[in-house]
Parts: C-alpha cells; structure tokens; sequence
C-alpha cells in the first residue's frame, strides 16, 4: 500500500514510519521539517513538507495515497498553537484532504480513556476530531493509546540525579506502551475491519513501581520523595487561571494523568523496564544512540 504518514518526525510517527516500511508499504511522510525525520529518513519513500494547520498547504498531499495514518497531536509538545487548531484543525483539514483525494482509508492515534482526562481542553480536541472522523464515511480506525514509553523519562532523567519525585503515595497506576506497539496497532489496521483499539502495555505499574525501575536500570538504590498530591491539583488551579488556553491546556494533560489511575487494555508487548535499560546502555556507550532514536526491528 501507499501510506501518508503524518506526523512522521514525533516519537510515535517515526515508529510508524518504520512498522510500514519494514511490512514493505510506500510511505510518504508529511512533514513541517524535513530534517527532523531524522533516523528513519531511509525508510521515507516520499516528503510532502507542509503544516497541516494551513488546509491550503495540504493541497495534493494525498494524491496517490492508499490510507493516511495521522500520529498529528500536541501531547508533550511546546508550541504556540493550541490543541484546537492542532489536535482538531489540523487532523480535519488533513482528513478533507484524504477525502478529496479518495483515500481507501484513515488511521488516527488519539489518546487514552480515563474518566479524569475527559474534561481537559486537548481530549476534547481530540474526541471532537473523532467524531468528525466517524461521521466523515471513510474507511477508519482509532487507536486509543496510553501513555508512551517516552513520557517516562523524566523518571530516569530524576533517577540520574539521584532522587524522584511521584505525587500522593505513588499509589496511582499505569500501563505506558511501547511506541512500536502502537506503531504495529496501526499497520495493523490497515488491512482489518475499521474499529476502535485501546492500546496499553503490559505490566500496570504504580508510579512509584515506575521509579524503581528507573533506579533498577541504574543500579543504583532508589531514593524516592513523596509530594503531596494537593500541591498539584493547586498548581493546576492556579495555571489555569494565569495561563491562556494553549498554554495550560497541553501542560494540563499530563500533569493530571501523574494523579489518577489511567489503565488501558494491556495488549502490547514491550515492556518499560527494557527501555529504561536500553535508554542506560546507550549513555553507558558513549550517548551515541538518542531514546527517540528509531532502530530497525528484529525479531
């Protein structure tokens, strides 16, 4: 198949990239920066560099393409966009694009479901975007992924120093998924039923489970401080009131998700524990390899 990949530069996109050319798909990736693909530029077919926030610029990215997979999202991202002209306009626009061109169908990595998320600014961005794609007659599917890999490092980053930090009594519970997992959910659906797939990993982890796994991979004792979860829950208030929209509403996500149980299906594979040893072997051979850093699979 022909794949338009959007968002192909951020951590999830680069992990698609790679799933669907490792399957033997043609990938376009859709791109603001070019080089930023980065390490999976050998497995890019085609670039269409524009910015899906402007529909006009999006213009013939879709011509020839199969399917589109939109990893498109503001999550854990700095930008002077908000999660409105991001998560929604630029999917919408990206999704009046496929239809215009006749796309077979469309593949959108959304986020998890947790009770506690629902009301925040940039889940309903994406729920909103959803809906569009449900009622939109395109073939598609939605993946509901929880937490990466990659939003946990500032536990290990803490672990190096020598001390983390978790709210409450570290009680809160978690399965983060392996990028590559989500990455394989999606090429997946390419050749399935359209639907809805939570993604999660395997092992539900308490927060504090998570900083020993930090300090495990280390080796190094775990020297762990409990923060009341009050603090946050003020912190938040009061961010809220200061900060416009597009500003608290991404730093909102996930400082929430650190303070309530946010529990998915546990259906991928790869499990936290060996990406913080994976992510402690790299600095042990000299930094040379990014976390970020997309290698191909073996199996």
């Amino acid at each position: 198949m022909r794949v338009l990949v959007a968002g192909s530069t951020g951590y999830l996109g680069r992990h698609v990239v790679r799933e669907l050319k490792d399957r033997g798909h043609h990938v376009r990736a859709l791109v603001r920066d070019p080089g930023r693909l980065g390490p999976v530029r050998d497995a890019v077919d085609d670039v269409f560099t524009a910015d899906a926030t402007d529909r006009a610029a999006l213009s013939g990215c879709c011509d020839g393409m199969d399917a589109v997979v939109s990893t498109i999202g503001l999550v854990g991202k700095k930008s002077g966009q908000s999660c409105w002209d991001v998560d929604y306009g630029a999917n919408r626009n990206l999704l009046e694009e496929a239809e215009r061109a006749g796309v077979g169908a469309f593949v959108y990595s959304s986020v998890v479901h947790a009770p506690a998320l629902e009301k925040l600014q940039l889940v309903r961005a994406k729920r909103a975007f959803e809906q569009e794609l449900r009622n939109s007659g395109v073939a598609h599917t939605i993946l509901f992924p929880n937490g990466f890999f990659s939003d946990f490092d500032e536990y290990l980053d803490m672990a190096r120093k020598g001390r983390v930090f978790v709210f409450g009594d570290g009680g809160f519970r978690i399965n983060p998924v392996d990028g590559a997992d989500v990455a394989a959910a999606a090429a997946d659906a390419l050749t399935g039923d359209s639907g809805e797939v939570e993604v999660g990993g395997p092992d539900v982890l308490t927060h504090e489970q998570i900083a020993q796994e930090a300090f495990r991979a280390l080796g190094t004792a775990p020297r762990i401080t409990h923060v009341p979860a009050g603090l946050l829950t003020a912190g938040l208030a009061l961010l809220r009131l200061l900060t416009p929209s597009r500003v608290h509403a991404v730093v909102e996500f996930p400082l929430t998700v650190l303070t309530h149980d946010v529990v998915s299906p546990a259906t991928g594979r790869h499990r936290l524990a060996d990406y913080y040893r994976q992510a402690v072997g790299s600095d042990s051979a000299g930094g040379t390899a990014s976390r970020d850093t997309v290698a191909p699979r073996t199996e």
